[in-house]
């Protein structure tokens, strides 16, 4: 697709998803769109990067916060942030800012990534290129409801030109 001199074509970009259970029900067993409604990453998106800032830690209906949950989009429900419990020792649905799967770098056996270019790659090898439109999706697995907790998810961008 030829974009010519529009200036937004290749720039990046941030697609901006919330879910909050004090507005939306977040069931057992299913993904959720986001709370204000279905945010999508268009066909040809090579995604960068992805961060989240829990405003509200997340509880779920009986408090013992056994139910996990993940963030990641239609087809890759995990690309973001894998399955995990709300009481999961890493606290990755406590209040605060987190990091995701996508922009760190991906570490092997090999503890000498003491290059820049080593590590360059290691960190390209987590982006993803979508060959297909793709909407943000909070996933909860056949637990507990979620019945307190709010976050934001922030997916970085940029627009290739290479469609499937």
């Amino acid at each position: 697709m030829n974009q010519g001199n529009n200036p937004l074509y290749g720039a990046s970009q941030t697609a901006i998803g919330t879910w909050d259970a004090g507005t939306t029900t977040l069931a057992t067993n299913a993904s959720a769109s986001c709370t204000a409604g279905s945010i999508w990453i268009p066909d040809g998106a090579l995604i960068t990067s992805a961060l989240y800032f829990v405003q509200t830690t997340f509880i779920d209906d009986d408090a013992g916060d056994s139910q996990p949950m993940a963030l990641g989009y239609t087809g890759a429900t995990a690309a973001f942030v894998a399955s995990i419990a709300i009481s999961g020792t890493s606290s990755v649905w406590d209040a605060g800012i987190h990091g995701t799967l996508v922009g760190t770098p991906i570490l092997g056996n090999d503890a000498a990534q003491d290059t820049a270019l080593e590590l360059i790659e290691l960190n390209n090898a987590s982006m993803i290129h979508l060959t297909a439109p793709k909407e943000l999706l909070l996933t909860l697995a056949d637990e507990r409801t979620v019945a307190v907790g709010k976050l934001s998810l922030y997916v970085n961008y940029v627009q290739t030109g290479d469609f499937a």
